[in-house]
């Protein structure tokens, strides 16, 4: 695909959730959906396999399922209510149908199914925008709907997400399998607080962008698509697999980085909430998802490939291009160093 077309269907896709970003009616937020996927759907089928190809059509099936669920319970909401504005008191049939599409297109369990087949079919870059920019208009939505549906609901569906993303990233060998399975459980985190402190899941949300972002750029310079691959990267780039080590102990949750501090927020909040039960399956299903960012961890940093020992290292002679290092420092900057930063960091946000 030429950088023009790319481009283009990149601005697009940006202007589509921006579409739903301002919008306060229900069809604009439904057509801003649409542009936003209909967009998507070429940079996704890129690469011109039969993979990517498979991987395109379950999308497009899955988001237009979830978007015609959407433009239903818009139909219902303005035929009780005789308006389309999203201020309206939701009706509960029309807050049900919202709440399922949201989790279809967030792949929160029990809905998670379709994510790791499609994020396996598609290129890293590709990968990333699914894991990140895709994920900003059905928590919009789900922001602006401002649920009456029992808390006991979305902290069931929440621990579920966590339990299974853990449970399911323990087998896999395919980085981008694993990256779906850690996407699965960071979403039941963000699930599981919204009742309480919305303001603390669009925090959560927005540095588990910054750490999936820099995690999967340092996947995409070394082209890592299984854990195979990452046994190469320290004698490759001795220093992107210390780098990685370090984001995967943050997307781990591990003190004193930057992701213990959003699932120390969680977790604070839960219990004074008095929801220990929960709290304890989050724990639990954390460990599980901890073993297996350890597991990439130890590959990339304490396994050596075979090698010739007069072999001449790449890293001595590649020069690399500054432009994506300097994104690349600001990004892991913000995903090991957020603790430090955080009594300034949030009383701008809280």
């Amino acid at each position: 695909m030429s950088p023009l077309l790319s481009t283009l269907f990149l601005s697009t896709v940006f202007s589509g959730t921006v579409v739903v970003l301002l919008s306060s009616h229900w069809f604009f937020i439904w057509v801003g959906l649409e542009i936003n996927t209909l967009a998507f759907l070429p940079l996704m089928a890129k690469p011109s396999q039969p993979r990517s190809t498979e991987a395109t059509t379950k999308y497009f099936l899955i988001q237009a399922t979830a978007s015609a669920f959407i433009l239903l319970a818009s139909l219902i909401q303005a035929h009780t209510t005789g308006s389309w504005a999203t201020t309206e008191t939701m009706t509960p049939l029309a807050e049900i149908l919202f709440i399922f599409a949201i989790m279809v297109k967030m792949a929160v369990a029990p809905c998670h199914w379709w994510l790791p087949d499609v994020l396996q079919g598609v290129s890293l870059t590709t990968g990333l925008l699914m894991s990140t920019w895709q994920k900003l208009a059905p928590i919009t939505i789900l922001l602006t709907l401002n649920p009456t549906t029992p808390t006991m609901a979305f902290l069931l569906m929440g621990s579920l997400s966590v339990f299974v993303g853990g449970c399911g990233g323990l087998n896999q060998t395919q980085t981008r399998k694993l990256l779906a399975f850690s996407s699965i459980s960071h979403m039941g985190w963000v699930l599981v607080i919204f009742p309480f402190w919305p303001q603390l899941t669009i925090f959560y949300l927005l540095i588990y962008f910054i750490i999936t972002s820099s995690f999967m750029i340092m996947l995409q310079k070394n082209s890592s698509l299984s854990l195979q691959d990452l046994t190469k990267l320290i004698n490759s780039n001795p220093w992107l697999a210390v780098a990685l080590l370090i984001i995967m102990l943050s997307l781990g949750g591990l003190p004193p980085l930057t992701g213990f501090l959003a699932k120390w927020l969680v977790l604070q909040q839960l219990m004074f909430s008095n929801t220990f039960i929960i709290t304890s399956v989050l724990l639990f299903s954390t460990l599980l998802s901890l073993f297996f960012y350890l597991r990439m961890a130890y590959m990339a940093t304490l396994t050596l490939s075979p090698q010739h020992t007069l072999s001449i290292l790449s890293w001595r002679t590649t020069t690399l291009s500054v432009k994506n290092n300097i994104t690349l420092a600001v990004l892991l900057m913000s995903s090991t160093m957020g603790l430090i930063m955080a009594p300034t960091i949030t009383p701008l946000i809280f």
